[in-house]
């Protein structure tokens, strides 16, 4: 099976963060045998970018002779859709439900990007959704009746429990401190609530003083483990999500999560005692948090770590491609 990966999200040394998930999963894919080239589209550069790409793609193509290329993000698959070989489209997040504007709504640039993921839908030989809600945002009947929901796995040989004094030695963390983790960068800050999570914090901090907003950024996905094992509760605010790794990384590290309902959020965090799904208010929240601050227990998250294994994703997504290769899917 030779596979050609296009997408616009992948680990760089100035966003070290940046696609981590999509790194991870071909390599997981490769670990099963799976030959797979790389094309990552700059999409910083604008909008432009993604149709400069299309000759590009054409060609690695051409050259590389995949039996599939499989596209993650929505605008990455309308740039891949342009050659004739079958085409898997990963949907991630806003490439189907848009990006939150801060007055309401969603912006008018997330807006065209929808209709391009929509569009490629339409001509997918696979959809593979990472949570229920984006098949649900699909609009075609026959879109959704076709869509896989896989999300993304963890790679829990690297993320897994570990001393929480050791972590905060390593990273230089007060021990005394009781740290509210927050793994976003700050140009998602209107997607991810920062203003939501900050109103939280006030409220924790009058009746905790030692409690503090562990902001993490632009940290390569390699140390994320000793933020998880250091923090004493991770916090997700998000206005909308598909399957955020953040949860699903905290889980595997046995890291208490205190979110709202976004994407599949809810699904993970009912399967494990101790994490608790909140509605989107300050209070509530606050309330929260401090009960699993004081708290001071790790979670178990045996139930679903089956579920996480990145290379248990990795097999489903071999399936998907084996459906392509012999036939629809």
């Amino acid at each position: 099976m030779r596979v050609l990966t296009v997408t616009n999200m992948w680990p760089r040394r100035d966003r070290p963060a940046f696609g981590a998930f999509v790194q991870s999963q071909v390599q997981s894919l490769e670990a099963l045998g799976v030959d797979i080239a790389l094309h990552v589209i700059a999409g910083d550069r604008g909008a432009i970018a993604y149709a400069l790409d299309v000759p590009a793609v054409r060609t690695a193509v051409r050259r590389f002779r995949p039996d599939i290329v499989h596209a993650h993000y929505g605008l990455a698959g309308w740039t891949a859709q342009w050659q004739p070989q079958p085409l898997v489209v990963s949907f991630c997040g806003d490439d189907l439900l848009g990006t939150p504007a801060p007055r309401g709504g969603r912006t008018l640039k997330s807006q065209v990007a929808v209709r391009m993921s929509q569009a490629v839908a339409k001509k997918a030989a696979a959809i593979i959704c990472k949570s229920r809600n984006l098949v649900a945002a699909l609009e075609r009947p026959a879109d959704r009746a076709r869509a896989h929901v896989i999300p993304n796995g963890v790679n829990i040989e690297r993320f897994r429990p570990g001393s929480r004094e050791t972590a905060r030695r390593l990273l230089g963390l007060d021990g005394a401190e009781r740290l509210v983790l927050f793994p976003h960068a700050p140009e998602q800050a209107e997607q991810k609530g920062f203003a939501l999570a900050d109103a939280v914090m006030k409220q924790v901090r009058s009746a905790e003083p030692a409690a503090r907003l562990l902001h993490v950024t632009g940290v390569p996905h390699a140390r994320m483990p000793d933020y998880y094992r250091a923090a004493d509760c991770l916090l997700l605010t998000s206005k909308s999500e598909g399957s955020p790794n953040v949860v699903k990384e905290a889980l595997a590290c046995t890291l208490p999560v205190v979110g709202v309902d976004a994407g599949d959020v809810q699904e993970w965090l009912l399967r494990v005692p101790g994490c608790r799904v909140v509605e989107r208010r300050p209070g509530p929240l606050a309330e929260a948090v401090l009960a699993v601050l004081r708290a001071g227990a790790r979670v178990d998250a045996s139930s679903v770590l089956a579920d996480l294994d990145e290379r248990a994703v990795a097999r489903r997504i071999r399936a998907v491609y084996d459906q392509v290769v012999g036939g629809p899917a």
